[in-house]
């Protein structure tokens, strides 16, 4: 089996990366807005919608190029990205 494309593995990295950050910004947040409730929430909520739209885009990302390139079966993808393989098929359609 061939390795990964170092610009796929790179671009993926950075994007893991910049994940961290964020999550690393929301512990800090935490740890400095305990004593005002609402610039908690507001910036811990804000933290985790970031790390989520990060997180949904590279897994979209990275499914699709697994499936476009014949890397796995649909089965091992939707398995691995926690997603259905209708969900993986209905990408298809709409590509």
């Amino acid at each position: 089996m061939t390795g990964v494309p170092d610009t796929v593995s790179d671009q993926a990295k950075d994007r893991l990366e910049k994940m961290r950050d964020v999550l690393i910004y929301g512990l800090l947040a935490d740890k400095a807005n305990r004593h005002d409730q609402r610039e908690w929430y507001r910036t811990v909520l804000r933290t985790l919608a970031d790390v989520r739209d990060q997180c949904r885009s590279l897994e979209r990302e990275l499914s699709d190029r697994a499936d476009t390139e014949k890397v796995m079966t649909p089965s091992e993808i939707a398995e691995a990205a926690k997603i259905t393989r209708a969900a993986l098929y209905k990408r298809r359609e709409k590509s």
